[in-house]
């Protein structure tokens, strides 16, 4: 569906002024309608005519200049301009290409670094505190965003941006001294967050320890022995409890780079900063006077504090400087949570006053919260909810409904765990990534873990119909092909019901909603898509007989069934779904 995608993108650039790309196009809401549309709704005030007017004019134009490509028929429908691709042009085109190749073949994929380079940061949780649900959002979305990015030709440079640097370890330095424990004694993860969180509690009752805590920081940017000494603990500790539950995503970086990695980048930044005049004095502080992008004043960005310390905007413009040289990235996308706006345009304008025009190529993709009875967590105040305790939540949830399955009882107790585990991750994820991220999501474990709902679970019970059909299948003679060798030009003309020509439109349109996702960084993109793959399987399903049929029909629809297993699986895969081959 790519290929005519784009056929049907530039014949319409030969009549727009403003050139399209193919995931622009819409797919209409009734196949009858046609295959793609592209709205007219914002060439209105252009040409002055109500949308289903420049709709009929685009369509003339078409024609008039012979720009429509011999595979494509175009009609105005309302405000769209809608084309079709002829049936017998699509059936066999389609399924050749969802079929060719072994495994899950290659259809969609392009060729890695044919696209240019793109740095993503993400998930940047903080040393000395665990991974709380909250980091789920910009680590998952992220994730998926690294999976297609590559899948779809860029060059990806993951950076996993560690929260190591900071007051925060000014303040446990202060809780060390403050509680009697001796720098040197060993701590888990969950005793570094008690610790946080009562001496944030003594804080608010004694000021003056905060003011202690700014100079032990202090203290440690210019390298005290003890103190770096105990945040290097903080630093293992926490590194060896975040790649548990990478692993338990799987997620991988290629670069796992904290703020402490450019403190030695700070001084010769804020000096040239200097030599620019960009940096002067407010109320002892150094700050850089910054505008948005559209000229509207913002608050100075401060980058040394009245201490003499750096801050988050400090390091955050020595990294982007630092990439920026390492990688020459044609795109930088932080994933970071929303409330950090006003942050990120604060360091764009500084790095924007300083010269570099790359800085354009820069984009926050800002994530919404998770909540909980209406509460934001903090771990200073110590109501936070980890991700492993949500994804155990969920565990527990799909034992129960696992447990009323008759396949259950054929398990053994490993096989058992693993297809929990599966399901539990695959619907967190899920529920997760079918959000938009920018908004705050509301956990509810029993509509995340619905086996009937649009959800994880119902996806993946989908991919292991799939799975089951073809194991039937080839246990009982009716299918002796492999998997890499099923597409059989001849019988493409026993297709004939709309609902199995409906899911091989649908499964054509991986690589459009794969360039959607990409386009507008949003994994909800693909996941949605995947429900309506699924949907159009069942329908397929429900009205088409697959297995017991005579021969040729039978083999023609194991085809669309494992084109379907094939997208099910890749697109799952890319948005870091586990695909449990029972259920």
């Amino acid at each position: 569906m790519e290929r005519f995608a784009k056929l049907a993108a530039r014949a319409l650039n030969q009549v727009l002024e403003t050139p399209i790309q193919p995931s622009d196009l819409e797919t209409p809401p009734d196949p009858k309608m046609g295959d793609f549309g592209f709205p007219c709704f914002r060439l209105a005030k252009q040409f002055k005519k109500g949308p289903p007017q420049v709709a009929q004019q685009l369509v003339a134009e078409l024609k008039a200049k012979n720009a429509l490509p011999q595979d494509l028929t175009v009609a105005a429908v309302g405000p769209y301009v809608n084309f079709t691709v002829p049936q017998d042009k699509l059936l066999g085109a389609l399924l050749r290409d969802l079929l060719a190749g072994a495994g899950l073949g290659t259809y969609g994929k392009l060729q890695e670094g044919s696209r240019g380079s793109w740095v993503l940061e993400y998930s940047s949780p903080n040393v000395a505190k665990p991974l709380n649900i909250y980091h789920l959002r910009p680590t998952a979305l992220g994730a998926a965003l690294d999976r297609i990015g590559r899948f779809r030709g860029f060059e990806v440079f993951s950076i996993n941006h560690l929260g190591d640097w900071g007051k925060q370890y000014g303040m446990l330095s202060v809780a060390f001294r403050h509680f009697n424990i001796p720098l040197d004694q060993d701590l888990s993860m969950r005793e570094l967050v008690d610790l946080y969180v009562r001496i944030n509690a003594e804080a608010e009752k004694n000021p003056a320890l905060e003011e202690e805590a700014r100079q032990d920081f202090v203290k440690l940017e210019k390298g005290d022995p003890a103190i770096t000494a105990f945040w290097q603990k903080c630093v293992r500790i926490s590194l060896r409890e975040f790649d548990r539950a990478y692993g338990r995503l799987g997620v991988r970086f290629d670069h796992i780079w904290g703020e402490s990695f450019y403190r030695e980048q700070l001084p010769p930044l804020l000096d040239a900063l200097r030599k620019k005049g960009l940096l002067v004095e407010s109320e002892g502080a150094q700050v850089v006077p910054v505008t948005d992008r559209e000229g509207h004043e913002l608050p100075p960005c401060i980058l040394q504090k009245t201490d003499g310390g750096t801050t988050y905007a400090t390091r955050d413009v020595a990294a982007a400087l630092f990439r920026q040289e390492r990688f020459r990235f044609d795109r930088m996308t932080y994933i970071v949570g929303g409330e950090q706006k006003l942050h990120f345009q604060q360091i764009f304008a500084v790095l924007k006053q300083m010269g570099c025009d790359w800085v354009e190529r820069c984009e926050h993709v800002p994530t919404g919260l998770y909540r909980f009875k209406d509460a934001k967590m903090s771990t200073r105040k110590g109501n936070f909810v980890t991700l492993e305790e949500v994804l155990e939540l969920a565990k527990e949830r799909v034992t129960e409904l696992l447990a009323k399955r008759e396949s259950a009882t054929e398990l053994s107790p490993e096989a058992a765990a693993a297809i929990t585990e599966a399901v539990a991750v695959g619907a967190v994820v899920f529920h997760d990534l079918s959000t938009d991220p920018a908004r705050d999501v509301e956990f509810d474990v029993e509509r995340v873990v619905d086996f009937e709902g649009e959800t994880g679970p119902y996806l993946q019970y989908a991919h292991t119909r799939c799975l089951s059909i073809l194991r039937k299948a080839r246990e009982t003679g009716q299918l002796t092909a492999s998997e890499d060798a099923l597409f059989d030009e001849r019988l493409v003309a026993r297709l004939q019901k709309p609902e199995e020509l409906a899911l091989v439109k649908t499964l054509g349109m991986l690589p459009l909603h794969l360039e959607r996702t990409l386009s507008f960084a949003k994994a909800s993109q693909l996941a949605n898509y995947l429900i309506d793959v699924t949907q159009a399987f069942g329908a397929f399903y429900r009205e088409c007989k697959v297995l017991g049929e005579e021969p040729e029909l039978t083999q023609a629809r194991l085809m669309l069934v494992e084109a379907t297993r094939r997208i099910l699986a890749r697109g799952l895969s890319l948005i870091l779904i586990p695909l449990p081959e029972r259920m």
